[in-house]
């Protein structure tokens, strides 16, 4: 069998959507699969040339050119918006859909720290909207016709039901880690650190708690001596320490350990040390930060969006936005050493239900089977 992945991103093993669909191409090759993965550079003459209104015509145009020499095709949900009659017949079409734009309609992201920042936000509500509601349409196009449709949760199922997607043409499949990452993880101890760190591994940004943050730090910091927080790949819409710590008051700076970038490779060792995790993400389709901080031995609190829920039972959630119910929990398992320990033996062996070996598996029965009938 033979499967292309087509990605609007370059192919970065650090990042997000490039970096599934090289570790899923991967385990698909360790059970016998051909596998080529392909991104703007191949499809569109390079990422300044893929914007999100030019990449579907060109991911079309490539696909009429090379489809046919596939089994399969895996590209993202919100690019192919064409019937399916455009393309050659004999291979599966596959939208993977890491969903958010579905869920900013119903759970919008709040604006930066800032009156005037506010009032932006503010002012430009209507045409983010329309850009969101733009954003739907592509995907609900996309996925209506598409031959099947991957969501790693059950959420993400449901808001394409609702918008009229055939839910028997819906597979959910979560993402997961390689042996080798989960061996590179299993370095970092699953006993009680002698220091209360709290860690967080993602971008630093309103979706993900840029406004909770200071609260959490506070209301943690007074009532665990000596707690302090590590904040870990915050890079993206605020590129440096500097501009992490401004969103704090002096008094909580010194409590911050803040890592802007990192090589994956450096991130068991900087969860190492870490006791609690928080992932404080309003919409999340995944949650790769909380699976890293599970596997490194960290139990973590996390906002109950749609990846984390798939990962975490209900003691580890909380409702969105209610960043002092997690601040309790937080307090509650720093304070309770049993409790903790336990945790952490779950969280390390809750990353291993999220192996890629087995992931790829079951999707590739999923291809076999769609292929079949």
């Amino acid at each position: 069998m033979r499967i292309l992945f087509c990605s609007p991103v370059p192919l970065d093993p650090r990042l997000g959507m490039g970096k599934h669909w090289l570790e899923l191409a991967d385990s698909l090759r360790g059970l016998g699969w051909e596998t080529h993965a392909v991104g703007p550079d191949e499809i569109a003459g390079g990422p300044t040339l893929a914007s999100p209104e030019t990449f579907s015509t060109a991911l079309r145009d490539y696909l009429r050119r090379n489809a046919a020499g596939y089994d399969v095709i895996e590209y993202d949900h919100a690019y192919l918006p064409f019937p399916r009659s455009e393309f050659p017949s004999g291979p599966l079409f596959v939208a993977r859909c890491m969903l958010l734009a579905h869920h900013f309609l119903t759970d919008p992201v709040p604006p930066q720290p800032g009156l005037w920042r506010g009032l932006r936000h503010i002012l430009s509500a209507g045409g983010r909207r329309r850009r969101v509601e733009w954003i739907v349409g592509q995907t609900d196009a996309t996925v209506r016709h598409t031959d099947l449709t991957i969501v790693s949760n059950d959420r993400d199922a449901a808001a394409l039901v609702r918008n009229g997607a055939d839910p028997d043409r819906i597979a959910v499949l979560p993402l997961g880690l390689t042996s080798q990452r989960l061996r590179q993880f299993a370095a970092v101890s699953d006993v009680v650190p002698d220091r209360p760190v709290v860690g967080f591994v993602g971008t630093f940004d309103p979706r993900k708690g840029m406004r909770e943050f200071p609260r959490l730090v506070d209301r943690v910091s007074r009532q665990v001596a000596g707690a302090t927080f590590r904040l870990l790949g915050t890079a993206g819409l605020v590129p440096d320490v500097d501009g992490v710590l401004r969103h704090f008051p002096r008094r909580l700076r010194p409590l911050l350990d803040v890592r802007p970038r990192f090589v994956p490779e450096e991130l068991p060792g900087l969860l190492d040390g870490v006791s609690v995790g928080v992932f404080p993400s309003r919409v999340e389709s995944f949650g790769y930060g909380v699976l890293e901080m599970l596997a490194a031995a960290v139990p973590v609190i996390a906002y109950d969006a749609p990846g984390p829920h798939a990962m975490l039972p209900a003691d580890f959630r909380v409702e969105v936005g209610d960043d002092a119910e997690m601040a309790a929990r937080v307090v509650g398992l720093l304070s309770d050493p049993a409790r903790l320990r336990a945790a952490r033996r779950w969280a390390r062996a809750r990353a291993g239900d999220f192996r890629w070996d087995e992931i790829a598996a079951r999707t590739a029965n999923v291809y076999v089977r769609r292929l079949a009938g």
